[in-house]
């Protein structure tokens, strides 16, 4: 089912000796740790997606059990927290029917958050790289695991040493095929959950200047999130904070908004939920936020999305219009992640 079905392709041509990049039905926008999935897809080939369904559960599961152990937090709100992870549909058919291989980019995503926020930064950097070489928008994490530029630029030199290796050894077995995973990413139109599929639909009037936003993509993403790294560096905003808050505004801006990214989404908010819950006065309408983007997702992407056959025929206007009520679900988080409850921190000097 879905993209699962794709992978096959995919994988026969990795096992046949030939290319996994080459031009077939099924372009293959996926980094070279992607094709490492071949092995266990040839003994079985719902292995992977027992593969994939394992790790996004490893995240769920250790994310409970550690979320309940807290003791600043009410019993109802432990049992609301694990019925939003075990019984949300959208999970359940991302992860079990679809099989999206992000589930295992998610699994990256998130040790990556926790390991960074142990303090060891260079071991989350290798965490989140694997993740970049097995789908490319991890990379958008990596500005937010050090302040200081000595170690900003040794992080992007150890990085970037890092790919030339990998891709060194793949031009060497493959050829510069791999490009056409980079040209995929690139050259997609817009899709269901971006609000640039909104301004690109039917239903925006204003097709010019639609089409103007939708250039600006890429350039309103890296605006937004050397924002946020410059808020991060000054001390404005704490590092799992600026974790989410810039994944969130790769959401909010890209074009692609396939509902699969939201797997990876969600696994760095479980993260950002297990440091934040730590401290005495956590940011609970952040939280809240974030839990009704999901309660969105479970509606829209885990019952509508495959009960109307993907949103096709006389459900294609559904497509048109999601991204809207997305982006203004995504701003209201964003806004929550960078300035808090003004309350909160009036109740903390007070304390003090």
């Amino acid at each position: 089912m879905h993209d699962y079905a794709l992978y096959f392709a995919h994988w026969d041509l990795i096992l046949s000796g030939a290319d996994p990049w080459a031009k077939i039905g099924a372009p293959n926008a996926y980094g070279p740790l992607y094709n490492f999935l071949a092995l266990p897809y040839a003994l079985h080939s719902q292995l992977p997606k027992l593969i994939f369904a394992g790790c996004w559960l490893a995240v769920v599961l250790y994310t409970i059990r550690c979320f309940c152990a807290l003791s600043n937090i009410s019993v109802s709100v432990k049992w609301l927290f694990a019925a939003f992870w075990l019984l949300n549909p959208f999970f359940i058919v991302s992860t079990v029917f679809y099989g999206f291989n992000d589930s295992l980019v998610a699994l990256l995503c998130f040790l990556g958050v926790i390991v960074a926020a142990k303090g060891n930064s260079r071991s989350s950097l290798m965490i989140i790289t694997a993740g970049v070489l097995t789908k490319i928008y991890p990379l958008f994490l990596l500005p937010f695991l050090d302040k200081r530029w000595k170690n900003v630029t040794r992080n992007i030199a150890i990085f970037i040493t890092s790919l030339l290796l990998v891709y060194l050894i793949t031009y060497f077995i493959w050829g510069p095929s791999f490009l056409v995973a980079f040209g995929k990413a690139n050259g997609r139109e817009p899709t269901l959950f971006s609000i640039m599929m909104f301004f690109y639909g039917d239903f925006f009037p204003f097709k010019g200047l639609g089409n103007f936003l939708i250039s600006l993509n890429k350039l309103l993403v890296l605006g937004t999130v050397f924002y946020l790294f410059k808020r991060f560096q000054n001390g404005k905003l704490e590092q799992h904070t600026a974790f989410l808050a810039g994944f969130t505004a790769v959401l909010m801006f890209y074009k692609a908004g396939q509902q699969q990214f939201y797997l990876s989404y969600f696994a760095i908010f479980a993260a950002w939920v297990l440091i934040e819950f730590r401290k005495e006065l956590p940011n609970k309408k952040a939280f809240l936020s974030v839990i009704i983007i999901g309660a969105w997702m479970m509606l829209m992407a885990g019952i509508v999305y495959p009960l109307t056959g993907y949103m096709s025929a006389e459900f294609e206007w559904v497509r048109h219009i999601i991204g809207l009520p997305t982006f203004i679900l995504l701003c209201i988080s964003f806004k929550y992640l960078l300035f808090p409850d003004a309350s909160r921190h009036i109740i903390g000097k007070t304390l003090a």
